[in-house]
């Protein structure tokens, strides 16, 4: 056996089931981060744990600073090597969760422990960077239990059974729930002191700032919560719920963008801002007004979407210069909005030189066939209106397919790909060749990505849109109009307007087939899932969206009138409340029993041979009661023995702390048999 530990007092080292519930509790923190982090960072706790367990079994030796230099570079190598940007939230979570592996390898004392279950607790709330969804909250519940079981572990001397550690545990944190609950509500509300940096692009999600044919058509495979909608009267039709984000009005010959190649996303972002006297000014209200608030997931990207035009903001959103609105941060958690819309106006009676000039622009060469297809309706069309209709006309009367499984065009006429050879595609190649028809005609178009309709939930009273939601239309300038909407989809599949992307291909059968698990797919696990999203829906209404104008609310049905001095007079009694209850659970307004706990033990003992008919008396020692009572039990007196020499020895032999424990836990063991 090799000798490890020196110079570690034995009372302070950590035990083997002390270990085993560090190592535990590592997996279960660890095991929801590795969704968006390095999956193998699990098999280097595993790795670093089972090193330690066999330096305790005396197996190997410590590892010396050079393994651990070596290891900790490995470590730092395999990081970069996954592609992740040093300046980000992943690169920041691994390091940390690299380190809470690491740490395994030289747990000894107690306090090693304590490093490992504080950066457990550190990275419970890295999760919620991630994630704040209902079960995030709920795991991380009950991780947080069973890192406070594995802190009382570590300062046990002996093995003790799961479920005891489990229960005081949850008994704490149902402690703390009182004033979790009082800081929740009371708290103030301020804004961010800084941002956490995202990952790049591949953390981004949802509809991106450019569009390529077949890009929509893959994120239509995720059945991923886009947002949330509760309508605040009545509910406008399925074919109405067109939630506008991004216009696309710059076209390469393969693919459409904001601006053009030139613009980065941020320069976009600045571009696509205006003011509300602005947008006001361009817009002719008509029509119903339409309130609603809307929850949207995080993203990692300032894109919104909303029926448009919008006329009024309540949150933390700003308006664009093409009639949509932009969150001014990229959004990395749920983010609540209340807003108005007025979806019949007409917008911008007058087009200035620079938007027609956007709005015409096509590529200097390629797609000749379209180009000529356009003129020659052109010719044969009396007005811009007629030419537009044989445009859609063409798709509905041709043997044009609406389909997931797009063959692949070139990229120097995909245009003509698609419109004169393939006729197969999907919403965005019907949209993009669309708006080149009218632009190869003088019409001013654009192409509109965003998402359309979404699955009501009955049971919670709203609207969940999903990625496969995700859409492309265009809008059409026409004098005294306006932009005026024009979904060439509609044309070649009129299904996924009225009902969704699921019936418009039923027969193809391409919905979600990239999903091997999908809770879409079948019945009884899709009423189950809109139970949950009802669930989701309240979470997120209720405690993601209790900012402060909520706070403020809740504070006035209470106060009235708020004020600093009412406030915290209110406040202080609701914290004095939790303490006094705190007081009388813990029973601290009790006097205190310093009588030793063998004796307590003891006497107890005796008071139970009292119920049978054997009274102690004060002259009698523990071994003649032990005669007595053995004499007068004889089928307990072998437990009335040994519970009497336990208790003999505590009182009158020097034992060592675990000795002690031993006898005390035989000693509990008998009484519970009695």
């Amino acid at each position: 056996m090799i000798s490890v530990s020196k110079g570690f007092p034995q009372d302070k080292k950590i035990t083997y089931s002390g270990m085993l519930w560090l190592l535990a509790a590592q997996i279960i923190v660890m095991l929801p981060l590795l969704f968006h982090l390095p999956i193998w960072l699990l098999p280097v706790l595993v790795f670093s744990a089972i090193w330690r367990i066999r330096v305790m079994q005396g197996h190997l030796q410590q590892p010396g600073i050079v393994v651990k230099i070596i290891m900790a570079i490995l470590g730092l190598a395999g990081l970069k090597l996954s592609g992740i940007p040093l300046v980000s939230l992943d690169m920041t979570a691994s390091i940390l969760m690299l380190g809470f592996a690491y740490k395994s390898l030289e747990v000894i004392q107690r306090r090693d422990g304590m490093v490992v279950i504080l950066t457990g607790f550190i990275l419970i709330g890295v999760l919620f960077l991630y994630s704040q969804s209902i079960l995030t909250t709920l795991y991380s519940v009950f991780s947080m239990a069973v890192l406070t079981s594995a802190m009382i572990a570590i300062q046990q001397t002996k093995s003790t059974e799961i479920l005891p550690n489990l229960r005081l545990a949850s008994l704490m944190l149902a402690l703390c729930l009182p004033l979790m609950i009082l800081f929740f509500l009371f708290a103030p509300r301020f804004q961010p002191f800084w941002t956490v940096p995202t990952s790049g692009g591949h953390a981004k999600t949802g509809i991106s700032d450019s569009m390529t044919p077949g890009d929509i058509a893959k994120l239509s495979q995720s059945d991923a919560l886009a947002f949330s909608v509760k309508f605040l009267g009545k509910r406008p039709k399925q074919n109405e719920l067109y939630w506008r984000g991004l216009v696309l009005q710059h076209f390469d010959g393969a693919t459409w963008t904001q601006f053009g190649p030139d613009i980065d996303a941020d320069t976009a972002k600045i571009k696509s801002q205006s003011d509300e006297k602005t947008m006001l000014g361009q817009l002719q209200k008509k029509g119903d007004e339409i309130k609603y608030e809307v929850i949207y997931q995080s993203t990692s990207q300032p894109w919104l979407f909303a029926l448009t035009p919008v006329v009024d903001i309540m949150g933390d959103a700003i308006f664009g210069n093409d009639f949509r609105i932009i969150a001014p941060q990229d959004i990395i958690e749920p983010m609540l909005l209340r807003l108005k819309s007025f979806p019949d106006s007409v917008r911008e009676f007058e087009l200035s030189e620079s938007a027609r000039a956007l709005a015409l622009q096509l590529p200097e060469g390629g797609n000749q066939q379209s180009r000529l297809l356009a003129k020659k309706l052109l010719l044969t069309s009396a007005n811009k209106q007629e030419y537009i209709d044989k445009v859609l006309n063409r798709f509905r009367e041709q043997q044009y397919f609406y389909t997931l499984r797009p063959p692949l065009l070139s990229k120097s006429d995909s245009i003509d790909d698609f419109l004169i050879e393939s006729k197969r595609g999907f919403c965005a190649h019907y949209a993009g060749s669309f708006v080149f028809m009218m632009r190869a005609a003088g019409i001013p178009a654009r192409v509109v990505s965003g998402y359309q309709g979404g699955e009501w939930n009955e049971g919670g009273k709203f609207l969940s849109v999903k990625q496969f939601d995700a859409h492309a239309w265009t809008e059409v300038w026409l004098e005294g109009q306006g932009w005026v909407r024009h979904d060439p989809t509609a044309m070649v599949a009129p299904q996924r307007i009225e009902r969704n992307l699921e019936a418009a291909v039923e027969e193809e059968g391409s919905f979600l087939e990239d999903q091997i698990i999908s809770l879409n797919k079948i019945k009884w696990l899709k009423s189950f899932r809109k139970q949950m999203d009802s669930m989701q829906y309240a979470w997120r209404l209720f405690v993601l969206g209790y900012d402060k104008e909520s706070q403020q609310n809740f504070l006035k049905q209470f106060l009235g009138e708020i004020t600093i001095q009412k406030t915290a007079m209110f406040v202080g009694g609701v914290f004095g409340g939790i303490i006094l209850l705190w007081v009388m659970f813990l029973g601290l307004t009790r006097k205190r029993n310093n009588e030793a706990i063998e004796h307590q033990l003891y006497r107890r003992f005796c008071d139970l041979l009292e119920k049978k008919g054997i009274k102690r008396e004060l002259s009698q020692t523990p071994e003649s009661f032990s005669k007595l009572a053995s004499a007068q039990l004889p089928d307990f007196a072998e437990q009335i023995r040994s519970f009497s020499q336990s208790y003999s020895k505590l009182c009158y032999a020097v034992d060592s702390n675990e000795e002690k424990q031993t006898r005390l836990e035989q000693m509990r063991k008998i009484l519970k048999a009695f």
